[in-house]
């Protein structure tokens, strides 16, 4: 194993952006950001040992600061994904969370994906990224530092751990944002791809894309993943959680919704290449979201890559959108006396 830090770039506001990449004995790795504590870069081998970079980005640091190109690889929190209103309220008081999304909050207004991070340790094998919120922090409650670690493994398995430390109860919901092609090859979209979600259920949403706090089955629906089949099969029916040519941007609930232990919520695979993805999490929801907000043309990418429409699909684990407003809805919150901690491992391989 082995680590390297260099210079990536620089933010308007002149700070630095570093890129910190791991390498295993196979020859795989992951590069990682200080900028969100995001994934620029992870090389994966296909079924004949070719190595190629498996989740979409860019090559300057000022495309990842703009939201409209859909945080690519960056971590999101406080909250990851919806607040309905932009408010919710702990043990009586209301807090105030930013209305970047018309009415609504997304991905708790984009500051935990937009700012750099620190780097707190680098090893061989490791990196782990910290980052202070303060108190009201875009209305969430709490001096909260939040660290994130990163390993690669020797058998080519991702580790993300994130850990929260807080002095008041608050609310934390964190995920990862990369967007996956294990074609190695953006000019392809995402929908020959194969997909197996461990849901039999999924949160219904509204014209906005908001929960209502109904849980459907997905069966004899366009939403059914429960066995292996291409993305790209369903993904244009028309559906009542769905909007027009957007696709797939769905919460669903896995089977096992025991918070903290670790189980399979998805497998992903390109047939081609032979590449395959588990996602591996303790949380009890994922998001799928197959880039279907990004431009159809013209988004520029890593080196001649896209960032495009369909060009890569994200696997977001993580609590259901707006759980801190609908008690049935499971989570956890984070204590002054006791951490918050989830895992999620992304483990590859090739058949």
């Amino acid at each position: 194993m082995a680590s390297e830090k260099k210079l990536f770039d620089k933010l308007e506001n002149g700070e630095e952006v570093y890129l910190l990449t791991l390498t295993n004995s196979k020859g795989a790795s992951v590069s990682l950001m200080t900028l969100g504590a995001g994934i620029h870069s992870l090389n994966m081998p296909d079924r004949n040992g070719k190595m190629a970079d498996v989740v979409l980005g860019f090559d300057e640091a000022k495309h990842y600061v703009n939201p409209d190109f859909g945080y690519q690889g960056l971590a999101v929190g406080r909250w990851a994904n919806r607040i309905r209103d932009a408010k919710f309220t702990i043990d009586g008081t209301e807090y105030h969370t930013p209305a970047n999304q018309g009415t609504w909050t997304l991905h708790g207004g984009g500051r935990f994906s937009f700012t750099n991070w620190e780097v707190k340790e680098l090893g061989d094998d490791y990196v782990v990224f910290t980052r202070f919120s303060p108190d009201m922090e875009d209305g969430f409650p709490g001096n909260v530092t939040m660290d994130i670690k990163y390993t690669l493994t020797n058998d080519n398995t991702l580790k993300i751990e994130y850990t929260a430390t807080t002095d008041k109860k608050t609310v934390i919901n964190p995920t990862n944002h990369a967007y996956f092609n294990l074609s190695g090859d953006s000019r392809k979209t995402i929908e020959g791809h194969y997909l197996q979600i461990n849901a039999n259920e999924f949160t219904e949403t509204d014209s906005s894309q908001l929960p209502t706090g109904e849980i459907s089955t997905v069966k004899e629906t366009m939403m059914d993943f429960t066995e292996m089949h291409k993305i790209g099969d369903n993904i244009d029916v028309a559906f009542r959680a769905t909007i027009g040519d957007v696709g797939y941007d769905n919460n669903y609930c896995l089977n096992n919704k025991e918070i903290g232990r670790l189980s399979q919520a998805a497998i992903l695979e390109d047939r081609e290449s032979g590449r395959r993805l588990e996602v591996w999490t303790d949380l009890p929801g994922i998001q799928l979201y197959c880039g279907g907000w990004l431009e159809k043309t013209g988004d520029i990418g890593k080196g001649n890559s896209f960032v495009t429409y369909r060009r890569g699909v994200a696997l977001e684990t993580q609590f259901y959108p707006d759980s801190l407003n609908i008690p049935s809805f499971p989570m956890k919150y984070a204590q002054p006396d006791k951490p918050f901690y989830t895992i999620t491992e992304l483990r590859f391989s090739a058949k």
